[in-house]
């Protein structure tokens, strides 16, 4: 068991706009959400925030760190680059209104590669895949639009190309579509993996033989029930796109995947949630849900976390061999959280009640940039206080474990 272990709640979030996780050069995290706009905050390896800021910025965000220590962000129709204490050194908007990127990645150039979804290029459909490829300052390289295609995910690859991944309409289904694009964007190969009526690959990577890994969900429809249940769909590819295995996890409800990573043993981890098929009677899992795999897609072990309406959105393996988490919290009582958990590489808080793990955070006043030097109150766990004393009472009860 290996790693720091902590699990903690921040700001209230609205849940339908995802958030997202990465390891800093510097050992901490740099996480994303949306709150009232595009919340990203920068916490040390404990997970205790040393700066946040939101930005006007609206829809789903992905942040990653860049080379220069800073970061950029992605958030709806919009890129922002950030300084490493996040304030914003270029913005641009691309597309129109409806057009969405969904993921952004610094190329070995400088300049960056994002994809999404336009409506604006390629009008005869409501949906096409898009990508852009960009220099250092935001400006536009080229970009191209698939249509008739949804778009989720692209990163650059070993040879200096890209591979991105998916829906495509194939024999009347939405498959599972994997693109392996060269430098400029022209597409070497591609692949549909059709298994239901709808099959849509939300991410690939490419693992350390050269192949990829692909993280798709299975909607599976029972006469006119369109969505009776659905499953977490994992495909692993070689170098030229061709299946070496697929293997489908899940129990009676519904499997909803979010991410999944490669770690250094070869397996990987996945992230995600899991509905039940029935609530009355219980039928099936319910709530946020992790998965560890060998890197034969063999299930090592799955573990659930939290609330049934929680859920988690991406996870990563981290320097020291745990894993970071992150997703929402669910509350019966104030709405959603911003919540991240490091654990250990068994997937496993040590020591830690789930009740107990808490920050206390500040939250700021400034309209449209927020960082916790302009606070007007704390968050202690779901209690709201005006007196910061009060918020230190409760950091004792903080559950950290390891060394620091």
């Amino acid at each position: 068991m290996l790693g720091l272990t902590w699990d903690r709640t921040y700001l209230q979030i609205d849940p339908a706009g995802g958030s997202s996780v990465e390891q800093t050069s510097d050992g901490g995290f740099i996480m994303t959400a949306l709150s009232r706009g595009q919340l990203v905050m920068k916490a040390n390896a404990a997970g205790i925030p040393q700066w946040q800021r939101e930005y006007s910025a609206g829809g789903s965000g992905v942040v990653t760190q860049t080379g220069d220590g800073g970061y950029v962000l992605a958030s709806g129709d919009q890129l922002l680059k950030l300084s490493n204490r996040g304030d914003v050194e270029w913005s641009r908007f691309y597309g129109a209104p409806y057009d969405a990127l969904f993921t952004v990645h610094q190329t070995s150039d400088g300049g960056y590669v994002a994809m999404g979804n336009t409506q604006s290029i390629e009008s005869g459909h409501v949906f096409n895949a898009w990508i852009l490829k960009l220099d250092s300052l935001g400006g536009i390289v080229w970009q191209k639009a698939f249509p008739g295609q949804d778009g989720y995910w692209v990163e650059q690859t070993s040879d200096g190309g890209y591979i991105m991944s998916g829906t495509v309409l194939a024999d009347g289904v939405g498959a599972a579509w994997v693109a392996k694009l060269d430098a400029y964007g022209s597409i070497s190969w591609q692949k549909a993996f059709e298994v239901s009526w709808h099959s849509p690959a939300y991410q690939v990577h490419q693992t350390l033989d050269g192949g990829y890994v692909v993280l798709a969900q299975i909607d599976n429809r029972v006469g006119q029930i369109l969505f009776a249940s659905s499953e977490a769909w994992i495909l692993r590819l070689d170098s030229e796109g061709r299946l070496l295995w697929q293997k489908s996890y899940g129990v009676e409800g519904f499997a909803y995947p979010s991410s999944i990573s490669q770690i250094s043993d070869g397996g990987f981890v996945l992230a995600g949630r899991s509905n039940p098929a029935s609530l009355n009677p219980l039928i099936g899992i319910w709530g946020p849900w992790l998965l560890k795999l060998d890197s034969s897609g063999n299930l090592v072990w799955q573990k659930m976390y939290g609330l049934g309406n929680s859920g988690l959105q991406e996870v990563h393996e981290t320097m020291d061999g745990g894993l970071i988490a992150v997703g929402n919290e669910a509350t019966d009582c104030c709405g959603h959280f911003v919540w991240a958990m490091k654990l250990d590489s068994d997937g496993n808080v040590r020591e830690c009640s789930r009740l107990r793990c808490r920050f206390c955070f500040k939250r700021d006043a400034h309209r449209h940039v927020r960082d916790s030097n302009n606070s007007i109150g704390y968050y202690c766990g779901h209690t709201f206080h005006t007196e910061p004393d009060r918020c230190d009472s409760h950091k004792t009860h903080d559950n950290a474990t390891g060394p620091m």
